[in-house]
């Protein structure tokens, strides 16, 4: 292990995120494979998604507190490599989902669209088939709001997170405006867009992902 080179800590994307967001660390001398490295955040352990020599990937630990908080890592031989800082992001209370109504253009039968919106991170929406380009779900909340970000949250199916997608806004159902885009999705995927007053908010996967069905299990609306 000693013959291994001094790993080295020289960037981190994104540095803000939510809890059980993903974020990347680059550097050098990490380790092809992970041995004996760890990345911590906080004094928390971070979850590893991928390693190699020059880039990690890891998810911000769950339940930590906003705030700032330090992003380190030691190597594969267990050397200390440096870190960074993280700012975890308060998004405060999301808007009320009373009386909120779920659609979506393909579902399974046992996991409707209304899952998304029950406030139970053990139920979810699927779509029942691999994710193509224009699946779609769409959210009616009723009467217009004013908004600036959605979080779409997978829970428990970690693999069912859209890969890329398009976010539309209407104010009747009919007449959509593209807000936003997703190119490199993830478990929980914070999108934010300049702030919106609609009544609908529809999502169209733009991916090809056939052995992964789409699933949500919390959609989630912010200002």
């Amino acid at each position: 292990m000693s013959s291994l080179p001094t790993p080295t800590f020289s960037g981190l994307t994104p540095s803000e995120g939510m809890a059980r967001s993903r974020f990347t660390i680059s550097g050098s001398g990490f380790g092809a494979t992970q041995g004996l490295g760890t990345v911590y955040f906080g004094s928390a352990f971070a979850s590893i998604d991928s390693w190699s020599d020059t880039s990690i990937s890891a998810y911000v630990p769950d339940g930590v507190p906003s705030g700032k908080d330090t992003v380190s890592v030691n190597g594969a031989s267990g050397a200390a490599a440096g870190g960074s800082s993280f700012d975890v992001m308060d998004l405060a209370s999301a808007l009320p989902r009373t009386g909120w109504v779920a659609t979506a253009s393909d579902a399974s039968s046992g996991d409707a669209p209304g899952n998304m919106l029950d406030g139970d991170s053990g139920t979810r929406y699927s779509s029942g088939t691999g994710q193509y380009n224009g699946l779609w779900i769409q959210v009616d909340m009723g009467q217009t709001q004013t908004f600036d970000k959605i979080v779409l949250d997978v829970g428990g199916s970690t693999g069912d997170y859209a890969r890329s997608a398009d976010v539309y806004v209407s104010t009747d159902g009919t007449d959509w405006t593209k807000v936003s885009s997703v190119t490199d999705g993830q478990r929980v995927e914070l999108v934010s867009f300049p702030t919106q007053t609609a009544r609908y908010i529809k999502v169209v996967n733009t991916g090809d992902v056939a052995s992964n069905w789409w699933s949500i299990a919390e959609f989630n609306v912010y200002n």
